[in-house]
């Protein structure tokens, strides 16, 4: 048995890495590494992104790319297939027959991309596998795990439970990871409500609340007023948005919300930062109000430019997210932690775990989703409100040091995956926080409290 101070080798499973909109997985793999984590990084596919993270230059782990499964790569991927049949032909035979049986093709295509992973991990020493999102990441680490016998995990998001092509209240595929996981961790209780109200009948102290957090000591309260510190030329209003230009973000939402500003007389700079498919249709919205010299889209900002520019300069940080048509809605996305940690003060809309950062009148204000009008009333009460921007600004940050600090979240993470290795499975949350060293006993009644109005609604 494994002493809890001995090195752990984890191997993450994700879709892509690096990728520019998921720092908070460049994050917890940072702080892993700090703590004495040893990470493999295993990607599905390979990064396609010009624009990158300027942490990543402190990443210590190996990271991987499964090679396509084509022609130029088959005799790879056939001695990795032939390694694992030789190491354990029973396991082998078994993760075939039920990749086989789920009958489609992504379940076959991860099972041939399964043993490149499993080799590679197996030389790198890896322990435990854990994936990001719900969805083809953790099947990959599930079938990984199949043919390995290495325990594996996942945590899950927002499309990954939330998009209705997955029709998880209509099939098991969802239940069953859940089911061989060691532990799931959702980053909301909404979330984690959303996992257990399945009827999955799997203990609810497997699935575990693990917020995407920040290194506080990254993320210095700068604006104690809630106001800005470098003032732009000409003194407009700077509105700042943040986040990939899809329909669930809600930026369509700011754009006519921005229109009314204009109507009103009201002297303001608004950025939406990001890039994505929603561009072409913004910028014709822009147009179309006259918004031009209003509304900029500056497309993918790096961390760095971000921190020491636009989060100083900013008035408001608002994030109008929606649920789109087909189900997909946000987590909690991380541009609100960094704007609570900061002091910027947060417009954003009561969508799933959002209400879990976002507190009325208390760290942010929070709006109905689609509603421009009411947005833009937000907006100039936060615009006219000093003493509003202050509260919002002191108790936005004591919540991210309770809730979404890094350093405490990542102990909790780090104890399961122990666990997990040691083949332990019975724990209750409580004894997991105390043996983790993460004792927080307000924030724990407010899940209850959440969960508990949720039930009435």
């Amino acid at each position: 048995m494994r002493s809890g101070r001995d090195e752990l080798t984890v191997g993450y499973v994700l879709k892509m890495f690096p990728r520019f909109s998921e720092t908070f997985i460049l994050n917890e793999i940072l702080e892993l590494e700090r703590r004495g984590v040893r990470v493999v990084a295993f990607s599905m596919k390979p990064p396609n992104e010009a624009v990158r993270q300027p942490r990543l230059k402190e990443l210590r782990a190996r990271c991987h790319i499964i090679p396509p499964l084509d022609r130029s790569h088959a005799a790879e991927h056939i001695r990795c297939h032939l390694t694992c049949f030789r190491r354990h032909p029973g396991r082998y035979l078994a993760t075939w027959r039920f990749a086989r049986r789920r009958g489609t093709r992504a379940a076959w295509r991860k099972f041939l991309a399964a043993p490149y992973v499993v080799t590679k991990a197996v030389e790198e020493g890896v322990e435990h596998f854990h994936a990001h999102f719900a969805s083809g990441p953790a099947r990959q680490a599930k079938l990984c795990s199949f043919l390995s016998d290495i325990p594996f995990s996942f945590t899950a998001h927002a499309k990954d439970l939330f998009w209705t092509g997955h029709h998880h209240g209509e099939n098991n595929k969802l239940k069953k990871r859940v089911r061989w996981a060691a532990f799931v961790a959702t980053i909301s209780a909404y979330n984690r409500r959303l996992i257990s109200g399945l009827n999955f009948r799997v203990p609810r102290r497997r699935v575990v609340t693990i917020y995407n957090a920040l290194d506080l000591r990254r993320w210095p309260f700068l604006r104690p007023r809630g106001r800005p510190i470098d003032q732009r030329p000409g003194g407009d209003a700077m509105i700042l948005a943040v986040g990939r230009l899809v329909p669930k973000k809600g930026f369509h939402v700011l754009v006519e919300a921005c229109g009314q500003l204009q109507r009103r007389g009201v002297r303001f700079r608004c950025v939406i930062a990001g890039d994505g498919p929603e561009r072409k249709r913004l910028e014709h919205r822009v147009k179309a109000l006259g918004l031009a010299e209003r509304v900029h889209l500056p497309g993918s900002i790096p961390q760095d430019e971000l921190t020491g520019c636009h989060y100083r300069q900013a008035h408001v940080l608002a994030q109008p997210s929606v649920v789109d048509a087909d189900g997909d809605q946000d987590g909690i996305p991380t541009v609100i932690l960094e704007a609570l940690a900061l002091g910027l003060p947060v417009i954003a809309t009561d969508v799933s775990g959002i209400a879990e950062a976002v507190r009325h009148e208390e760290t942010g204000l929070l709006i109905a989703p689609g509603d421009a009008e009411e947005l833009a009333r937000a907006i100039l009460r936060i615009l006219g409100d000093a003493d509003l921007a202050a509260t919002l600004a002191g108790k936005g940050r004591r919540l991210a040091e309770t809730r979404f600090n890094l350093l405490n979240n990542s102990k909790v993470l780090i104890h399961l995956m122990r666990v997990a290795v040691r083949g332990e499975v019975r724990w209750s949350e409580q004894k997991l926080r105390e043996r983790a060293g993460v004792t927080l006993p307000r924030e724990k009644a407010e899940e209850e409290r959440i969960c508990a109005l949720a039930a009435q609604s």
